[in-house]
């Protein structure tokens, strides 16, 4: 063979190694990767609680309902529905012709049957329905009717952490009537726009474009999603830069994001989100029984200086219920660091300056409320308050606000958006019958609070709801029972080529690879 002719070859050989590796390039750009901080426990929708596990439901799964970006609901499975003026009774129209993932169509009897598994299971969000929703009922194979224990203005608001299973499929997969549990840990039973494909524990989620989805699909979809558990940010990082990974999740340090923006072909996405950081102080545990010791509390605390040097990135939350929240009051009185006005509240409380110690127990190894605790203790040795400083691990602190005498002070959390309603953050932080959970470390006993919060859950009328929410929000503010530090900004790292994603208002509901696609 001539030595032209070998060039040839090796030429068309190399050229044919490009075409192949740009095809194959491009290919594996409709597989999306994206990192998770977080192990997932369980994909059974029944016992999910927590951001991954969520993240994999609202894909493989479908509700009555789905939110939009603005928080309000759209059709999903029922295409609309009614409820009476009374709130008792509400009746869902299903589309027909859902296909689950094995070729069976889904029914109301699937959506009595999800209900019932839920609330019999007793677990992941059960606690939204169990005191509220009496009875669910198939009027026909596409009509759903629920009775309810009493009017629950939020119910629909709550829908999308109702998945809808297939019930012959796990009635066909029960053991010792398990509801099939069991096989729902390496299985899915929906019909979401993605069914499971692998599950490598601890490391990571496979599901799959589904193509006989009941939408429809548009051009250049997400073929198959990688969830993939990823502690490190330096590792995310890496893999960023690299193209191994499609989206950095939202609980990186600020400083990632900035690194992650300088890589070529990578967007940053910020939102305003429904989650809020607050420190809830004991009303029920002297010294923070006392209502002038709160308020000078929340007067002593420097938001500014935390959300500039801290928590960069994040602002001052205005009040318990996030701005992005249908229902926020505007108007909220917003405390600001003023150490003279906390001087002034402590003179008028039952304590002399230097008589007052409280504990402030933070989340172990968590670096960022250590240094809010300094900073506090810092700030209210000015005013004559000493504040002890400890941490415990999240399942202790859990176990302490289970009683009164045992929950610390001072202890901070995150509040998430469950479903995007004021209730979401009204009722299990401050009603009274909501006392001995991690939600409600405040043991807030006010009989006035407690009946507007219910009062709010009856009433149908959206612009009155609104209006007893405002004035919740008034009362709460001015008893001072939690301290509103700042309401969290999230922040994506997505590859440039990755289109149609957007922030909704609810827990993981931005991940939703239905509505996304491949840029050509």
């Amino acid at each position: 063979m001539s030595r032209k002719s070998t060039l040839m070859l090796t030429f068309v050989f190399i050229l044919s190694i490009l075409i192949f590796s740009a095809g194959f390039v491009s290919a594996q750009r409709n597989i999306v990767s994206m990192s998770m901080n977080q192990d997932i426990d369980t994909i059974d929708p029944s016992k999910t609680t927590d951001w991954t596990e969520a993240m994999a439901i609202l894909n493989m799964y479908d509700s009555l309902v789905i939110p939009n970006p603005d928080g309000t609901m759209a059709p999903l499975v029922a295409r609309e529905w009614d409820y009476s003026d009374d709130g008792m009774n509400y009746t869902f129209y299903l589309n027909e012709g859902i296909k689950f993932h094995d070729g069976r169509e889904l029914t109301a009897e699937d959506v009595v049957f999800s209900f019932e598994r839920m609330l019999d299971l007793g677990q992941g969000y059960s606690w939204l329905w169990s005191d509220v929703v009496e009875d669910v009922q198939a009027a026909d194979q596409y009509t759903v009717e629920v009775k309810m224990q009493e009017p629950y203005a939020p119910f629909i608001s709550t829908l999308p952490w109702l998945a809808i299973l297939n019930k012959e499929q796990l009635m066909e997969n029960e053991v010792d009537g398990d509801y099939g549990q069991d096989w729902l840990l390496e299985n899915d039973a929906g019909s979401g726009p993605y069914r499971f494909k692998s599950w490598d524990r601890g490391t990571e989620l496979v599901f799959e474009r589904f193509e006989d989805y009941f939408r429809g699909w548009h051009e250049n979809p997400v073929d198959e999603v990688r969830a993939r558990i990823i502690y490190s940010d330096s590792t995310v990082l890496s893999e960023m830069r690299t193209g191994n990974l499609t989206i950095a999740d939202h609980y990186r340090e600020v400083e990632s994001y900035g690194r992650m923006e300088s890589l070529d072909g990578v967007n940053i996405e910020t939102a305003q989100t429904g989650e809020i950081f607050y420190l809830k102080m004991n009303t029920q545990k002297a010294p923070v029984d006392d209502i002038h010791v709160r308020r000078a509390l929340s007067w002593a605390f420097d938001y500014e200086t935390f959300n500039e040097l801290i928590s960069p990135g994040t602002e001052q939350a205005q009040g318990p219920v996030p701005q992005v929240i249908p229902g926020h009051n505007p108007d909220v009185f917003q405390y600001e660091f003023d150490l003279e006005k906390a001087r002034e509240e402590l003179a008028k409380s039952d304590y002399e300056p230097g008589e007052i110690s409280i504990d402030f127990v933070y989340v172990e190894g968590m670096e960022r409320q250590r240094r809010l605790g300094l900073m506090f203790k810092q700030d209210l040795e000015e005013i004559g308050i000493e504040l002890n400083i400890s941490s415990e691990t999240w399942g202790r602190i859990t176990d302490l606000a289970s009683s009164v005498e045992t929950t610390p002070h001072i202890t901070n959390i995150y509040s998430a958006a469950n479903y995007p309603d004021p209730d979401n953050y009204l009722f299990t932080a401050y009603h009274s019958s909501a006392s001995g959970t991690w939600m409600s470390m405040e043991w807030l006993e006010d009989e006035e609070i407690d009946e507007l919060i219910l009062e709010a859950r009856r009433t149908m009328d959206r612009e009155e709801r609104e209006a007893i929410y405002h004035e919740i929000q008034d009362k709460l503010v001015d008893q001072a029972p939690s301290i509103y530090v700042y309401s969290l900004l999230k922040r994506y790292a997505l590859q440039d080529y990755l289109e149609g994603f957007k922030f909704v208002p609810v827990m993981s509901f931005e991940y939703d690879f239905y509505k996304m696609s491949i840029a050509d």
